[in-house]
């Protein structure tokens, strides 16, 4: 069944209906303190991961979550569910889940930051906090593309998790022509997934036998990641009667009227089916609230802690902050438990925090085949003087042992956050 756009944010509001409990909100902070309250902003793999982590570590705390938006969506079951592979209901999980373990969702939007009032503005008022964690994911920064922020309409990002509804309906309408995407600059959210989107699409007008083609305009010399560069390479010659890869093509301008994009060395791509990423940014109230370094949006946190580097009682995770990290949901939520045992032990708690994580990975380059890629992040010695070292193992043949591994990942992940 096709899900209309209307249905879908119907469904999503019927999701949200009655999940939402509103914390006291005005409170000062020594009453914020007494309470101990955490408040996390977003609620991703991050947030989630974080908020249920502390509950745990710290059951006296008092757990505020802020979020936006009315479901909790997988962002790696997106390309799933865009190409038919799984079900709407199977990558969105309700909220309510969360509200029956003793975490506050709140359903508001965050717009600023006052670090030195231990208080955030939301859409619903101030909320005071003793700790905050901004795991807010990323901002597609559409205004750095010329004529994309005007023309949002013409436009299916697959990072814009609010229109994923859509994006489905036009790859299920679309019956040939120049399908064109592109690829910004890092940092980038999931690197494989861009390369992903591009061989499915092509798995897709072989299999309905359509005249299309696939023009793929990376900003970057090679795909990514590194790792994978070759593997990734050889999936796109297989597939080189349908995708046309294009490297270092920054795109820079759409030209609606003509139905082309321009990139930076000034040249004209035509397109029927447009999918444009924008860049990758950090949510302006980072910045604003002088949590990153000049000239860089994302907030400046110790690698080892997620704590930032100017205010104590703060933290960011994920794509929300710049570590040396990748931008995966698997490091999202592992960087969340890491950072709950901090907060833990700020309130008291007589806690081990580990010293390694493992980052997991399975890009399709097909929807019966996939790779796979496991980083392993280690430090030791003094967190400021020594950097995380990584060890990385990249199975670079495909296989669909591989897809079956990531579907099991994807829904022990989904359980363990959301219940069976």
């Amino acid at each position: 069944m096709v899900l209309s756009r209307r249905h879908f944010l119907a469904t999503l509001s019927g999701l949200a209906a009655t999940l939402f409990v509103k914390p006291a909100i005005g409170q000062t902070l020594s009453e914020a303190k007494a309470r101990k309250r955490v408040v996390i902003v977003g609620g991703g793999f991050a947030g989630t991961t974080a908020a249920l982590a502390l509950r745990k570590l710290a059951p006296k705390a008092e757990v505020v979550m802020i979020e936006k938006g009315p479901a909790f969506i997988s962002a790696p079951s997106a390309l799933e569910y865009l190409f038919d592979m799984v079900s709407w209901s199977e990558i969105t999980r309700n909220y309510k889940a969360l509200t029956s373990r003793g975490i506050q969702v709140l359903r508001a939007e965050l717009l600023a930051i006052e670090p030195r009032r231990h208080v955030v503005q939301t859409t619903v008022g101030p909320l005071d906090y003793a700790f905050l964690v901004l795991a807010t994911g990323i901002r597609l920064a559409s205004e750095e593309i010329a004529g994309l922020k005007e023309n949002p309409q013409v436009n299916s990002s697959l990072y814009d998790r609010s229109n994923l509804a859509e994006l489905r309906r036009r790859i299920q309408d679309y019956r040939g022509g120049s399908v064109l995407l592109s690829i910004p600059p890092a940092p980038l959210q999931c690197p494989p997934a861009p390369y992903e989107f591009a061989l499915l699409f092509a798995e897709r007008i072989r299999q309905k036998k359509l005249q299309g083609k696939i023009i793929l305009l990376d900003s970057h010399t090679n795909p990514q990641p590194p790792s994978l560069s070759r593997a990734i390479e050889q999936a796109f010659q297989r597939n080189q009667d349908i995708i046309e890869y294009v490297p270092s093509a920054r795109v820079t301008t759409l030209d609606v009227s003509s139905k082309r994009v321009i990139t930076e060395d000034g040249e004209k791509f035509p397109y029927d089916f447009l999918s444009l990423i924008p860049p990758h940014r950090a949510a302006r109230f980072i910045q604003e609230a002088e949590l990153s370094l000049q000239g860089d949006p994302f907030a400046d946190v110790d690698p080892f802690t997620f704590r930032s580097k100017r205010f104590e009682t703060i933290y960011a995770l994920g794509d929300a902050a710049r570590t040396p990290y990748s931008r995966t949901a698997s490091s999202a939520a592992q960087s969340a438990q890491i950072c709950a045992r901090e907060i833990a032990k700020s309130l008291g708690r007589k806690i081990t925090v580990p010293s390694s994580f493992q980052s997991v990975c399975f890009p399709y380059v097909s929807s019966r085949e996939a790779l796979s890629l496991k980083i392993d992040y280690e430090w030791q010695s003094s967190r400021v003087e020594v950097q995380p070292e990584s060890r990385i193992d990249a199975v670079t043949d495909p296989s669909h042992g591989y897809v079956k591994e990531r579907r099991l990942w994807g829904k022990r992940l989904l359980a363990e956050m959301f219940g069976a």
